[in-house]
């Protein structure tokens, strides 16, 4: 008869896994705009430097205003005057030398010197192009001593303290979905970085032939790292969930089946497995295993069901990944419980 095999085994341990949604985006700033001049006009000064962070109202760039100053002074001495002529007006009506007619038409001359004064100060404002927001200009489009025109860009201003991303999700998960989500985003460009961020809108139509629904995220970048146009990969999480795991080690395969082996009274038993979410060298088994078995996880190479194995007790059984994902109870010996992030 042949000796029984060795084997070591582990209990499968609970754990709570986090119900992550995958998804990809593009990176937007949270408010972004071109810097346009709303006047034509020849560019004197411009003040701010490539890729500077300003405050909103700074002062970018100026445009000579010597008309547009001379055209509010002209407008200002006619608001005076018509003013001043209202004035004497209502003295003289009171007294019943000046007919209502009369004073009509010099209140109407007043509003109209006013409405005057009112659109030569917008003009001169015009003539300073100034910051609508707080953020980062981008690159200089034109030079001191140019010529622009309403409407030609001077540069770009970007919001990058948060960025915006919109992304698509399945309809299935819809009933998942609540503002104030936490979200991780990653970028090829920073490797395994995680910048996180949180669910801020979700759309109010499911797209019809897609049967996705758009949300919204607002990502923290406070670092400056990220930039408008990046694209990015998504987690989403949902909620957490109660999960049962085992080491990766332990799972075999058979063609599309996955199956571990068990130990009872030092008997083995094939069990087929049905696996979920996979971390640090442990896997979720979702159906075949229970809480209470010892599942073999070395000298399983020659087993099958009904196989006399002898279980021995081995400290390095575990690969080192495995082992340290579940750093043991200094209580009991048995594994703590872990969040490690999972997907659906």
């Amino acid at each position: 008869m042949a000796p029984p095999q060795v084997v070591n085994v582990i209990a499968p341990r609970d754990a709570q896994l986090a119900n992550v949604i995958e998804a990809v985006g593009t990176a937007e700033a949270r408010a972004s705009v071109n810097v346009v001049s709303e006047v034509d006009g020849r560019l004197v000064e411009v003040l701010f430097r490539e890729g500077q962070q300003v405050e909103a109202g700074a002062l970018l760039a100026r445009l000579d205003d010597r008309q547009a100053r001379a055209a509010l002074a002209r407008a200002e001495a006619e608001r005076m005057d018509a003013e001043a002529a209202w004035k004497r007006a209502r003295q003289l009506q009171s007294s019943q030398v000046l007919s209502e007619a009369e004073a009509d038409t010099l209140k109407a001359a007043l509003k109209a010197a006013q409405a005057n004064h009112d659109a030569a100060s917008a003009d001169l404002a015009d003539h300073q192009i100034r910051a609508s927001f707080a953020g980062v200009v981008g690159l200089r489009r034109v030079n001191e001593g140019s010529y622009v025109k309403a409407g030609d860009i001077i540069t770009t201003l970007d919001d990058l303290q948060q960025l915006q991303v919109i992304f698509s999700v399945p309809e299935r998960y819809l009933g998942q979905l609540a503002t104030g989500q936490k979200v991780e985003v990653t970028s090829a460009s920073y490797g395994n970085k995680r910048f996180t961020g949180e669910l801020s809108r979700i759309d109010t139509r499911v797209d019809a032939v897609n049967r996705t629904v758009a949300v919204k995220a607002d990502i923290d970048n406070s670092e400056g790292l990220l930039r408008p146009g990046q694209f990015l990969q998504l987690y989403l999480r949902t909620g957490e969930r109660d999960a049962l795991m085992i080491p990766e080690q332990a799972v075999l395969t058979e063609g599309a089946v996955s199956f571990a082996y068990t130990v009872n009274d030092g008997v083995a038993q094939r069990i087929e497995v049905k696996t979920g979410s996979r971390e640090q060298g442990w896997v979720e088994v979702l159906t075949g295993i229970d809480a209470g078995d010892q599942v073999v996880i070395n000298g399983h190479a020659r087993l099958g069901t009904g196989s006399k194995v002898e279980v021995q007790d081995d400290p390095n059984a575990l690969l080192p990944q495995t082992a340290a994902a579940f750093l043991p109870n200094a209580d009991n010996g048995q594994g703590t419980d872990s969040n490690i992030p999972a997907s659906n």
